[in-house]
C-alpha cells in the first residue's frame, strides 16, 4: 500500500489547521499540545467543529482550545468510567469469592476442577492463576508494582 501524504512538521500541521479556520492565538502552545497528544490522536476531536466536507474547514469561531476542551473533558470522561468498571469489577469477583467459598466451604473452591463443567477452561484458569501469583512475586511492571 502507498501513501502519497508527506509527514508535516510541527508548525505546518499548526498552519494546516489554521489554514482550515482554526483560530490559534497562539502557535507554540500549539505545537507543544500537537508534540505531546499528536495530531492524529487530537484530528478526530476537531470532528465536530468542521462544517462537514471533505476540506475539513472549521466552523467559524472555533477555537483550538475548543478542541482542546473536547479532548480533555474525553479524557476525565474516559477515566471516571475506568474507574467505575474497575469498582465493578472488584465487586463481581468478592461476590464470587465469598458465594463460591460458602458454598463449597473451601477458599480454594477454583482449584476443584469438579466445580468446572469444562475441564480444558478450568486447566487454563489454574495457568493463568499460577502465572499471575508468579508475576506478582516477582514484581513485574505488569503486576501493578511502582517504580
Amino acid at each position: 500500500m502507498d501513501y502519497d501524504k508527506p509527514p508535516l512538521s510541527l508548525d505546518e500541521l499548526v498552519d494546516r489547521l489554521a489554514e482550515r479556520g482554526l483560530q490559534i492565538p497562539d502557535p507554540d502552545r500549539a505545537r507543544r499540545y500537537l508534540r505531546h497528544i499528536g495530531y492524529y490522536r487530537l484530528s478526530p476531536y476537531t470532528i465536530p467543529f468542521q462544517d462537514g466536507g471533505s476540506d475539513h474547514l472549521f466552523r467559524e469561531g472555533t477555537a483550538f482550545d475548543d478542541v482542546l476542551d473536547l479532548y480533555a473533558f474525553d479524557r476525565a470522561l474516559r477515566l471516571l468510567v475506568i474507574d467505575a468498571l474497575e469498582r465493578v469489577e472488584v465487586a463481581v469477583r468478592a461476590a464470587l469469592t465469598d458465594h463460591m467459598s460458602t458454598t463449597y466451604d473451601d477458599p480454594h473452591w477454583y482449584t476443584d476442577s469438579d466445580h468446572f463443567h469444562h475441564r480444558g477452561k478450568h486447566a487454563k484458569l489454574l495457568n493463568i492463576v499460577q502465572d499471575t501469583c508468579n508475576d506478582r512475586l516477582r514484581g513485574t511492571p505488569d503486576a501493578g508494582e511502582g517504580p
